[in-house]
């Protein structure tokens, strides 16, 4: 690099590397779940130092410096880069490849490590198995001529397929073989559950940054401004072309859809496998190249997931898989006038480089760690893990976390007392709000029970009290007559009744922007606990109605998250069938699981519509969004709608008959030319004549709907 032109253009491409530390953060903070990705950003920003840091006091010299016998250097430690010449040039340039194989294996390990032990894990790549492993491949390559063991044979990797990625991808399996899967990634029969990310467009930044970064990785790596820079940086991009075409592709076939990460981790896998032999190919080798590279890392993530390795962000997947396989496409694809070895032979020392890498860096990372682990625990506790490391690592508190944290202790311990922290103009800030409102309105039933309990002597009373309190709640925050008839087009009546203890049933009626929002839903069991849910899935279906989100199956989908974590942190096996309904010009689209729907239409004509396949129980899985369809009925004038809780079919009389669906179908049959309101009168009329006297083991609730 005496040229200044081609130390300028080496310059350039390390400064093109360094963007790609960014990349990796928002690659591996947007694939993480919000409470750990401050924790995984932190971890990016310090192993670059550790790694430029060891790279400068031993890494350079164990790679680069005077060599014994073609294994590893014996000089150039802590070396001065004020000297005359390129060294300084040559040296920032690789530093960037020693902190790019190093943080590879952070997105892997990521929320379940300790802050430390992956310092230690750091340091150990970034100053002993990459430099090492380094120097059989290319030392000596700058001055023209291989004198590594592995480059003396003929083996070629031009930028690091296998030199840094392979290598950062053994070290990151090591490593998750040792610490085990995240907790909750696999179920109780190994089946893996996905654990969402907290922003897919964050990773998708993540994803162009690291493209962009690697016109600086490979075209670089001819350490100056030549002739084949073109085609090494055309190659580079249709490598990431067809690895991400490659990933759709797969992910439209396997899984029926267009799913984001098999795209990024698809476009990575390209631009791995092309690392190799971006010099040697064409155009149309480097397209097969990359969408094969793709192939492999989505065919190595599905054996992980078998195997129960937890990987998360697929790092291994992308840099380990594909990393060997565009390391053995040098002997496929590349000019065989520029190998140094026929075919097969050439063939033969690609896949010795791939085994040697394997084993070295395998082999020492997970001896060193699973010997160490016993006594120096690379993993967080259990406790710090369900927390989120942002907290436990770095006491770094988000606006999510303030939400959850309030919500554990209303829903676990009824303490009423805290408010959610609400930062104004955020999503989660006016998601807190609503939720302090409700909160605020129990605080006042609360203290009307407290009044109350002054005036009872006896415990029995006071219970009684507080849960009456509780259904006087539960009626109040229900839709109120003078609101359903303001809305334009429909006849709506509603009706509920809690058993002897506060109910679990939900049903509302929201009119916004011309839009009408119905919901009805039943929480399993009752008392207070069931009504909690109750109230937090009322709240937010209004939050979302309000924000204009229209569609029913995105609610249902947040709806289940929320429910889903509360529950879990309650420890409670609570969940709740729920139905939304949107009408609008006469036509009712409804998704969710829950009762049949009655349809009355206008000539008296009974229909029956199954909503079995349109829903999951919401708070029962992580995701259900796979099980969400969505179904519609025209409506005519004069047409009826009729929705209930299985309170009303399954109501007994004293001879343990239950009141049934037919039943109900005849007495909606014999009044469906009466308006909402009588309808649904002549219903819970029915309902009580059938059970007499018998108790009411479970609510009862009911909505109406006629179109006018």
């Amino acid at each position: 690099m005496t040229d200044p032109t081609d130390a300028l253009w080496v310059l350039v491409c390390a400064a093109l590397v360094f963007i790609m530390q960014p990349g990796f953060m928002c690659l591996e903070s947007g694939f993480t779940r919000s409470k750990n990705n401050i924790n995984v950003a932190a971890k990016n920003f310090a192993d670059f130092a550790l790694a430029s840091g060891l790279f400068w006091l031993v890494g350079f010299g164990l790679m680069f410096g005077p060599s014994w016998l073609g294994i590893f250097g014996q000089g150039e430690f802590a070396l001065d880069l004020n000297r005359p010449g390129s060294l300084a040039t040559f040296f920032l340039f690789q530093a960037m490849f020693c902190g790019t194989a190093t943080t590879i294996v952070s997105g892997a390990v990521a929320e379940r490590v300790r802050f430390g032990a992956y310092g230690l894990m750091s340091c150990l790549i970034s100053g002993l198995i990459y430099p090492v492993y380094g120097h059989w491949v290319w030392h000596g390559l700058d001055q023209g001529q291989a004198t590594g063991w592995l480059g003396q044979l003929g083996f070629i990797d031009f930028a690091g397929s296998t030199v840094v990625h392979s290598i950062g991808g053994w070290v990151a399996l090591a490593g998750l073989m040792v610490i085990g899967p995240r907790a909750g990634r696999f179920d109780a029969q190994g089946r893996p559950k996905k654990l969402l990310g907290s922003s897919l467009p964050l990773s998708v930044l993540g994803g162009m940054l690291l493209w962009f970064g690697w016109f600086g990785f490979n075209g670089g790596s001819a350490l100056g401004l030549g002739p084949e820079v073109p085609r090494i940086l055309t190659n580079t991009l249709m490598g990431g072309v067809s690895g991400l075409i490659g990933g759709l592709g797969i992910a439209l076939v396997y899984l029926r859809r267009a799913e984001v990460d098999w795209m990024i981790n698809g476009c990575l896998a390209g631009l791995v496998a092309i690392t190799a032999g971006c010099h040697l190919v064409s155009t149309a080798e480097a397209v097969w190249i990359g969408a094969i590279g793709a192939s492999v890392a989505i065919w190595v993530s599905l054996g992980m997931e078998r195997w129960r390795l937890d990987d998360a962000v697929g790092a291994v997947p992308v840099h380990l898989g594909a990393g060997a396989w565009g390391t053995l496409a040098v002997a496929f694809f590349g000019n065989p006038e520029q190998l140094p070895l026929p075919v097969l032979p050439q063939l033969g020392v690609q896949l010795l480089g791939v085994v040697a890498a394997g084993i070295w860096a395998f082999g020492l990372a997970y001896g060193i760690l699973r010997g160490m682990d016993p006594f120096w625990p690379l993993r967080v506790t259990s406790e710090a893990e369900e927390l989120g490391l942002n907290i436990v690592e770095h006491g770094a508190k988000t606006e999510a976390y303030d939400l959850i944290q309030v919500m554990t202790a209303h829903s676990s311990r009824q303490d009423l007392s805290q408010r959610v922290p609400v930062e104004p103009f955020s999503e989660l800030g006016y998601v807190g709000s609503r939720y302090n409102q409700v909160m605020d309105a129990l605080a006042e039933a609360q203290h009307e029970i407290q009044q109350l309990n002054l005036k009872l002597k006896a415990e029995n009373q006071r219970m009684g009290s507080e849960l009456e309190l509780t259904r006087r709640l539960q009626q109040l925050i229900l839709p109120r007559a003078q609101e359903l008839q303001r809305i334009p087009g429909l006849d709506i009546a509603g009706f509920m009744e809690p058993a002897t203890e506060v109910g679990g049933d939900y049903y509302d009626v929201l009119e916004h922007n011309g839009l009408v929002r119905i919901g009805i839903g039943d929480v399993t069991g009752h008392g207070l606990e069931s009504g909690m849910l109750m109230l937090m899935a009322q709240t937010a279906v209004r939050t979302l109605a309000i924000q204009q989100e229209r569609d029913p199956g995105r609610v249902l989908e947040i709806l289940n998250q929320v429910i889903y974590e509360n529950a879990q942190r309650m420890n409670s096996d609570k969940n709740m069938t729920l139905m939304l309904l949107d009408y609008h010009d006469g036509i009712l689209r409804f998704s969710g699981q829950h009762e049949q729907i009655i349809v009355v239409r206008k000539e008296g004509t009974i229909e029956r519509v199954d909503t079995l396949d349109l829903g999951f129980p919401i708070g029962l899985e992580a995701d259900i969004r796979q099980f969400i369809a969505q179904a519609e009925v025209h409506l005519s004038p004069g047409d009826v709608v009729v929705l209930y809780t299985d309170g009303i079919t399954e109501a007994e009389n004293g001879s343990r008959d239950l009141f049934g669906l037919d039943r109900l179908c005849q007495v909606v049959q014999q009044h469906w030319q009466a308006s909402a309101r009588d309808i649904c009168k002549a219903i819970i009329t029915e309902v009580r004549q059938f059970i007499q006297n018998q108790q009411i083991f479970d609510d009862l609730t009911l909505v109406v709907i006629k179109q006018m």
